[in-house]
């Protein structure tokens, strides 16, 4: 008989999982509390009664090494005995991902993906004793690549962090496995395809390294650049400097200019998709909703799939519309807001309500100290596109502007 604890805050979040674990596992004996997983850190003898714990984490306020979760997990995978920690997260990224993996959480599933079947099929997988990294943690050199932690898997898709040793650092590998017929035959191959030959194509730091790509009779694998800084979205718990916000913001400008220029829209841009280097610079990762601008141009309405992050989707995005560079200014427009205020600008209890927002209510107004910026704000995130700045290019230059009237602003007032 399983014995589970659910550390969850949430109480919506927290009735489902349980729910799911008590059907799903016959006889279970589940425990849930709204502790956090610190309290259990500081007094393992009390995880000693359990199989595997279910705990939830958040790193929309730090989504670093040093989130406290990630601090007390570290405690808690190093010593023996201790029950597999499955993390239920919020706001993460790849990265997060990567950090939760090295900090020994057995498995993190998004909580915008969490169905009955992957948080039944992530326990059953611990509580038989699996290694994080599922089928293929036992292939050292598997590829040419030691693999780590397993960080996500949806259907036949998993991704992992792996040791390179050819270029003796860590990667992220994503994988294809094959079903029951050839891997050519599978849909999730022409994604692959697609999103490899769109960030290959790209040879820019605006993006994230790709550094292989093979097929073989049981996988198709795609290996990326790792990131040591982080996302984006670990520095926005609070408000940037303004200029610091507004170079930000040229910089990614900079990153979209050259990724349209290649004739790809992002059409997910978010702080968790950007990401930092140890030099300073920036790259945009997580291209899996990408399309050429030429195929979202010419998108029919009618049969348009909803696709992206509901906090900082476009009007058109949300309505199912078709797509174009003009999205990703959109999304960018909502970063900057984020990035001058610490605040999204939309905020609801429903994606859904999100999205209305985004379609009819007006555009978000900044605080008076910052009013002289929101001439900026207003021509990324107008609700027609038509009226919307038209290039990232563009958009370059007019924040470049702002910022050179911002300094001259705050040296007038001091």
């Amino acid at each position: 008989m399983p014995r589970i604890l659910i550390l969850e805050s949430d109480r919506k979040t927290c009735t489902m999982v349980r729910e799911y674990a008590l059907k799903g596992f016959r006889g279970a004996s589940v425990q849930t509390t709204s502790a956090a997983l610190a309290d259990f850190a500081r007094d393992p003898a009390k995880l000693k009664g359990f199989d595997v714990v279910l705990a939830g984490c958040d790193f929309s306020a730090d989504g670093s090494a040093a989130e406290p979760v990630l601090r007390a997990l570290r405690a808690i995978s190093a010593a023996p005995g201790n029950p597999p920690v499955i993390l239920l997260t919020e706001a993460g990224s790849e990265y997060t991902a990567i950090q939760a993996a090295r900090a020994g959480a057995f498995d993190c599933i998004p909580r915008h993906l969490l169905g009955r079947e992957k948080l039944l099929g992530s326990v059953a997988e611990a509580l038989a004793g699996a290694g994080g990294g599922g089928e293929l943690a036992h292939r050292a050199g598997f590829f040419g690549y030691t693999i780590g932690q397993r960080l996500a898997r949806r259907d036949n898709v998993s991704v992992h962090v792996a040791y390179s040793a050819e270029r003796s650092e860590h990667v992220v590998l994503k994988v294809l496995h094959r079903g029951r017929g050839s891997l050519a035959r599978d849909e999730n191959f022409g994604r692959f395809v697609e999103e490899f030959t769109l960030l290959y194509d790209i040879e820019d730091p605006a993006v994230a390294d790709i550094y292989d790509f093979r097929v073989t009779r049981e996988y198709c694998y795609i290996v990326m650049e790792y990131f040591s800084r982080g996302h984006l979205g670990g520095r926005l718990g609070k408000p940037l400097d303004v200029d610091d916000a507004l170079r930000t913001a040229a910089r990614i400008a900079v990153a979209l200019s050259i990724v349209h220029a290649a004739g790809v829209v992002h059409r997910d841009l978010k702080p968790a998709n950007v990401m930092l280097r140890d030099d300073g610079s920036l790259a945009l990762i997580d291209f899996g909703i990408a399309q050429s601008a030429a195929v979202t141009g010419s998108l029919d309405s009618s049969r348009s799939v909803i696709t992206g992050t509901p906090y900082y989707m476009s009007p058109e995005q949300a309505r199912g519309d078709p797509t174009d560079e003009r999205t990703d200014l959109y999304a960018l427009g909502i970063i900057l807001f984020q990035m001058l205020t610490g605040e999204k600008p939309f905020v609801a209890e429903s994606a859904q309500a999100i999205l209305e927002q985004h379609c009819n209510a007006p555009i978000p107004k900044l605080p008076a100290p910052l009013e002289h910026l929101q001439p900026l704000l207003d021509i990324m995130l107008a609700k027609d596109a038509r009226h919307r700045i038209s290039s990232a290019r563009e958009l370059t230059e007019a924040i470049d502007e702002a910022r050179a009237f911002s300094r001259e602003r705050e040296y007038r007032l001091a």
